[in-house]
């Protein structure tokens, strides 16, 4: 289950103010920030099973890694965004234009994705075009990440601009990720943002 914070900003210094606040900076467990070039694609059958499912299946080059994730069951509330995410490492660049479900077929996934589009094939729908700026930090009680995304979605309609900042809890007790970010978002007026990257370029 992946649980995550976002935020949609107008203005990327906040993050670096973020980062040097007490709030935040006592807890760095890593004072130089990764940089992490995204480039994904999303993908839905013609018909759009996928998305009338609640379901996203992405295929991401972070980096020299290719990954393909899907992610359903989301529940969104006050910025919060809750769902089940599986991903995996895909060796082969050829397969971001040939994707299937059957990669998936020994995850909890697999089902859940076949119920939904059956044999129809994939095609793509959206790609996004970013940059993530990522630090990870250790309240002791749980291990969370704030990250800046910066970029663009490409959609049949135009392009799209991507500035949000998201803090997601990797590992320990939910309150104690909760409450930090609230008292981040609190002290620097961030906006929640209940709209996930792709729900964005459906709009």
């Amino acid at each position: 289950m992946e649980a995550e914070y976002k935020y949609r900003i107008s203005d990327a210094s906040i993050f670096d103010s973020i980062l040097k606040d007490s709030l935040v900076s006592k807890h760095l467990r890593n004072e130089k920030k990764d940089s992490i070039r995204m480039y994904a694609v999303y993908y839905d059958t013609a018909d759009e099973d996928l998305r009338n499912a609640g379901i996203a299946y992405r295929i991401r080059n972070e980096n020299d890694r290719l990954v393909a994730t899907i992610k359903w069951d989301i529940d969104v509330s006050e910025g919060l965004h809750r769902r089940e995410e599986i991903n995996l490492v895909i060796n082969d660049e050829r397969f971001l234009d040939a994707p299937n479900i059957e990669i998936f077929k020994s995850s909890d996934a697999y089902e859940v994705l076949h119920q939904a589009v059956g044999d129809k094939p994939l095609e793509k729908t959206v790609e996004m075009d970013f940059e993530r700026q990522l630090v990870r930090i250790d309240t002791g009680k749980s291990i969370n990440a704030i990250s800046l995304d910066s970029g663009v979605i490409k959609t049949p309609r135009g392009d799209m601009d991507i500035l949000e900042l998201e803090i997601e809890l990797y590992h320990g007790e939910e309150e104690d990720f909760k409450q930090l970010s609230r008292k981040i978002a609190e002290k620097y007026g961030l906006e929640p943002e209940d709209e996930s990257k792709l729900q964005r370029a459906f709009k």
